[in-house]
């Protein structure tokens, strides 16, 4: 070799100097990163500090109700409240019109209610990463929830919220529903247990917590969550299905049918389009 072309410093970097080294590629390379690629959320305004305060509500159930708690996630005493302020119509769609008017998601109401222990617009938005408008949706559905579990809440539950726990009053070790909580009252009949049972069938048939987070999961991938094609056990039927989806297969129209059996035009739909899921599944 040439003696002019032979390196001046053939010193190698010691162990230190090769991690600052490569500490200081890492900072410029992120750096370079961050002014290439484009951000497509816009900033949040800063509010003024002056005037009103955003309107917000304390939340009771914080630190109640959840995981690691003993009523969990989707408390069973609360899921016909949750479930059914969930599915009013907070896109105030037109009657008939053919834009769908899709119900707030159940889990993200139960998160709410899990970990905000102030729930206002701007903590809803920062929790659920939603804009304005689609946030204030479900503060005004926490404001309907809340007051309706306050109610229906069992004596359990509120002996605990008030601090009052001992051996003879502690929270239920299950989900699942006690006699316990009716005071002196005597358990019903088999049978008028099961005539209430089908009079509150719209209200109980609510997802388990399984369902509703592969609902999320499917959200955030946003796939369309395929149809339950078996029934969760215990879940009752609706009584006209069966006359429904035989008006369908004998070639009847939705409207037709909804006005002869008095079922939801949108459950109909909704019985259609899972037959059709099955019927593609099983060609498959």
């Amino acid at each position: 070799m040439n003696e002019s072309n032979r390196p001046t410093d053939t010193r190698l970097l010691s162990v230190k100097e090769l991690h600052a080294l490569d500490s200081r590629i890492a900072t410029n390379a992120d750096r370079w990163l961050i002014k290439q690629i484009p951000t497509t959320e816009e900033p949040r305004k800063q509010k003024s500090t002056r005037g009103t305060k955003p309107n917000s509500i304390a939340n009771p159930f914080y630190g109640f109700i959840g995981w690691g708690t003993s009523w969990g996630r989707y408390p069973r005493f609360a899921m016909d409240i949750i479930e059914g302020i969930a599915r009013l119509d907070w896109h105030d769609r037109p009657i008939d019109s053919d834009s769908k008017s899709t119900p707030l998601s159940v889990r993200n109401l139960a998160t709410i209610l899990e970990y905000l222990p102030l729930i206002h617009n701007e903590a809803i938005e920062d929790f659920l990463h939603l804009k304005p408008r689609h946030a204030r949706r479900y503060f005004k559905a926490v404001k309907l929830i809340i007051p309706w579990m306050m109610k229906s809440r069992p004596s359990s539950l509120t002996h605990e919220m008030n601090g009052i726990l001992s051996e003879s009053v502690a929270a239920p070790t299950t989900q699942t529903h006690d006699w316990e909580d009716c005071d002196d009252a005597n358990p019903p009949e088999p049978e008028v247990l099961e005539k209430l049972n089908y009079d509150l069938r719209t209200l109980t048939q609510f997802k388990s917590a399984e369902e509703y987070e592969a609902e999320y999961e499917a959200e955030l991938n946003k796939n369309i969550a395929q149809p339950l094609i078996v029934e969760a056990q215990g879940r009752l039927a609706h009584p006209m299905k069966a006359k429904v989806m035989q008006m369908l297969r004998d070639g009847a129209q939705v409207k037709p049918i909804a006005k002869e059996t008095k079922v939801d035009p949108k459950t109909i739909r909704k019985w259609k389009a899972e037959a059709a899921a099955l019927e593609a599944l099983q060609a498959a």
